[in-house]
């Protein structure tokens, strides 16, 4: 695997995290004008905190777009810490606004969705890499691409399962939603385990 193919590795992951960064933040301001004048401004203010800690991890890795694997490698320590910080401040709004189940679910829903979408597009841009290798590499190339989808697949399932589950409170759906970036970043890390050695 070249290193460019690995810095589009780090590139999607962090693609990933932005997209969901951005859905959970249209959720919630989509419910600001429902709230009464204190609860809002107390929300605007919480929304405006989540806001700009998404703007510091779309920032670095703005910065990041043309390094090398090793400086994405570093970088993602950093990209994982402000991802944590943006999840405790989503966290807190969740539980000091006391959003209702319907809320919380809208917002699970756009997160599981955004992450659905990232699924399919590594998938995606992992088969046209497939393509291209020679056939005797090809074939572990694409059992690791059928690994990956199938991860994705069983990611898929188990958050429509939490959604439709009815009322879950904002923690298990934060628990969903960790375990499938989980169950993604290491399917992900597979393939470009596969990649490299077919290189």
């Amino acid at each position: 695997m070249t290193s460019e193919s690995h810095t589009h590795h780090f590139s999607s992951w962090a693609k990933e995290r932005l997209d969901e960064m951005d859905a959970t933040l249209t959720s919630i301001e989509g419910r600001l004008g429902a709230l009464h004048a204190d609860a809002k401004k107390h929300a605007e203010k919480a929304v405006s905190e989540i806001r700009a800690q998404r703007d510091v991890f779309q920032e670095a890795v703005r910065k990041q777009q043309h390094e090398s694997e090793a400086a994405w490698a570093k970088a993602k320590t950093a990209l994982d810490a402000n991802w944590t910080s943006f999840e405790t401040l989503v966290q807190k709004y969740m539980s000091e606004a006391r959003q209702t189940t319907e809320q919380q679910q809208a917002t699970f829903k756009a997160r599981a969705e955004a992450q659905r979408k990232a699924w399919q597009e590594t998938i995606d841009a992992m088969r046209g890499k497939v393509a291209a290798f020679a056939a005797g590499k090809k074939q572990d190339l694409d059992a690791a691409l059928g690994h990956l989808k199938a991860e994705a697949d069983t990611a898929k399932s188990k958050l429509e399962t939490k959604q439709k589950a009815g009322e879950q409170s904002w923690a298990a759906f934060h628990t969903a939603l960790n375990e499938s970036r989980a169950a993604f970043d290491k399917a992900s890390q597979k393939v470009i385990e596969v990649f490299k050695k077919a290189a």
